[in-house]
């Protein structure tokens, strides 16, 4: 038997909703302005105004061809192209389609080079159709970050984000498979300088619209980076309201004054991973 509090949830739930299609209603007709925040330089969407992608299933979307990319990353590494064919081209991109078999949500596509990919989106439907419908819409069209965000046709075009994430090393301290960044399997090590870390943290933090309130360092992993407690540091320097790390937390773990500094230097989180091996772990 339910417990009295699901139905005052579900009451609650049906409640507010109704009442937010009501507001809604009324606000895509009021003629009131809409408000401008101090950080943006343009005023806030309605609701109403805001646009979705197409959404649901079966449909065709955009995606990139996985082999495409690892090469064009290699030759650009070993000089063989500029990096520029990121901007200029549309290295890898190819149509995808998101289709439902078998109770799962997949993403199909196939590439004219190296043929047909299949990845697994979600093994729940009802709950994906559940994220897709929660989607608000678009955030105000992203403005005065042309330096920042030119990343040919990937460039953002809408929102501020909420939080900045800096990769300070692709090195790591374990060798998980699958890693979603490959640390320690791509056969170079890239790790960030200390003026690297500066530039980043003082261009996000100075453009308008503030784009990014928090910052996570991440990696590899990012404790293991000579400059790790000296960026929490500066972050919550030049001010950054949130300085956080993805971490497995091995060097917090191995020692108590390593993770006193860390605090000390403002960390405020530290996301842990947990595996399992199906929906009950």
């Amino acid at each position: 038997m339910h417990k009295p509090i699901k139905y005052v949830e579900k009451g609650l739930s049906v409640a507010a909703n109704g009442a937010w299609f009501f507001y809604d209603r009324f606000n895509a007709f009021s003629q009131r302005p809409s408000f401008t925040p101090n950080w943006s330089d343009k005023p806030l969407l309605k609701s109403h105004e805001k646009v979705k992608p197409p959404l649901g299933w079966p449909r065709e979307t955009d995606s990139l061809c996985p082999t495409c990319v690892r090469e064009a990353r290699q030759d650009i590494l070993d000089g063989k192209k500029d990096y520029k064919i990121l901007l200029n081209e549309k290295v890898g991109e190819i149509k995808a389609q998101i289709v439902e078999r078998d109770g799962k949500i997949l993403m199909v596509k196939e590439c004219p080079v190296h043929g047909v990919f299949e990845d697994v989106m979600a093994i729940d439907t009802e709950f994906f159709k559940h994220l897709e419908e929660s989607f608000p819409g678009s955030d105000i069209r992203a403005h005065n970050d042309a330096k920042l965000h030119n990343h040919g046709s990937s460039t953002i075009k809408y929102g501020r984000g909420s939080v900045l994430t800096i990769d300070l090393t692709n090195r790591c301290n374990m060798m998980c498979d699958p890693c979603f960044m490959d640390a320690n399997q791509v056969g170079f090590v890239h790790e960030l300088s200390w003026d690297d870390i500066k530039t980043l943290l003082d261009n996000a933090i100075s453009i308008k619209p503030k784009r990014q309130m928090s910052v996570q360092f991440s990696g590899g992993e990012p404790t293991i980076s000579p400059y790790f407690l000296d960026a929490v540091r500066y972050a919550r320097k030049v001010g950054y309201n949130s300085v956080q790390a993805a971490t497995n937390g091995i060097e917090f773990a191995k020692s108590y004054d390593f993770a006193r500094a860390a605090a000390d230097a403002g960390l405020r989180y530290a996301y842990l991973q947990f595996d399992g091996i199906g929906n009950a772990a």
